[in-house]
């Protein structure tokens, strides 16, 4: 499928990804420009050498790499999937056409050779040109063909239809297994399952991270310390929240064992409007690494925003 003297890394690809990274580095320049440890333990998943070569463009990253790029500056996940997706395409090198079948023996050859290159023709119709269109002789004929040569001449004829068919055949193969292929290389998130949809679930539903009020991410405490933390989030949408809350997704014993709330309660936000978000935690008993995730949902546990990504804390816990 590809060429012999293709090189290593294609130029389409090399651009392709030098393009991408000064989108990721814009994206970092408009959270502060974090420096590449702060963002790797935010992610906690990949390293800050993996996160430098994205920015790099070094080589085109892959959507791991991009998605835990994207958490670490707070972004939207599905927005960047798809321009993820699109800088990956423009970078891919047409795909050269596919081998034709080898040319059967003798003078059939060229008939099915027209065939596969006439494409929308039909399987039973002989290609233009064929012997099959030669006409045949009339009954004034002096000299009457021998029955040996009409024989030949009638393996001729019935030839370029079955090759046709057979070219024919072959191709509606290759587009099935395409196909297929295309399906199972569809993109898919950690659980295994399609990408989500970017929309709110809500038309007109919107939120912003704004801050951490308290216990900054990476802060030290004390093993069985308790203490609250705050988030600022803004409503920059044209949905007003009522009766939301905020909910704990991942189970209590994981996160660290940090010990909070399932859900604690959104204050009523009108569009414009900013709210403060305070969870009560008490760190575990042993020392270690605590970080919970937290998602808006409503009184029947379903996220308002499915595609975003979660807010959380992220402290350290010492002896």
């Amino acid at each position: 499928m590809e060429d012999q003297h293709v090189p290593a890394e294609p130029v389409g690809h090399r651009a392709a990804a030098e393009r991408f990274a000064g989108q990721l580095r814009a994206l970092r320049a408009s959270v502060g420009n974090p420096s590449f440890r702060k963002m790797a333990g935010r992610s906690g998943r990949i390293s800050h050498t993996t996160l430098h070569e994205a920015a790099a463009g070094a080589r085109f990253p892959s959507w791991e790499t991009t998605r835990e790029f994207v958490r670490a500056c707070e972004a939207d996940e599905a927005q960047w999937r798809r321009r993820w997706e699109e800088a990956q395409r423009t970078g891919e090198a047409p795909a050269a056409p596919p081998a034709g079948p080898a040319p059967g023996p003798g003078p059939a050859a060229p008939v099915a050779a027209g065939a596969a290159q006439a494409g929308g023709q039909d399987a039973g119709t002989p290609a233009a040109g064929a012997d099959a269109a030669a006409p045949e002789p009339g009954p004034a004929v002096a000299d009457p063909q021998p029955a040996g040569a009409a024989a030949v001449t009638d393996a001729r004829r019935r030839r370029p239809r079955w090759l046709a068919a057979a070219v024919v055949a072959v191709v509606v193969l290759v587009t099935a297994a395409v196909a297929v292929l295309a399906v199972r290389g569809r993109p898919r998130d950690d659980a295994g399952q399609a990408a989500p949809s970017s929309g709110p679930r809500l038309p007109g539903d919107a939120s912003q991270f704004v801050a951490d009020i308290t216990v900054p991410d990476g802060m030290e405490v004390k093993v069985g310390e308790e203490f609250t933390k705050v988030w600022a989030i803004a409503n920059v949408g044209t949905v007003g929240w009522h009766n939301r809350f905020l909910a704990r997704i991942n189970p209590p014993g994981d996160g660290g064992g940090c010990r909070t709330p399932e859900r604690v309660p959104i204050g009523d936000t009108l569009p414009g409007e900013q709210v403060m978000i305070s969870v009560p935690v008490t760190a575990p008993s042993a020392p270690g690494r605590c970080w919970v995730s937290w998602k808006m949902v409503d009184e029947q546990g379903r996220p308002f925003f499915p595609s975003r990504r979660p807010v959380y804390f992220l402290v350290n816990v010492v002896a």
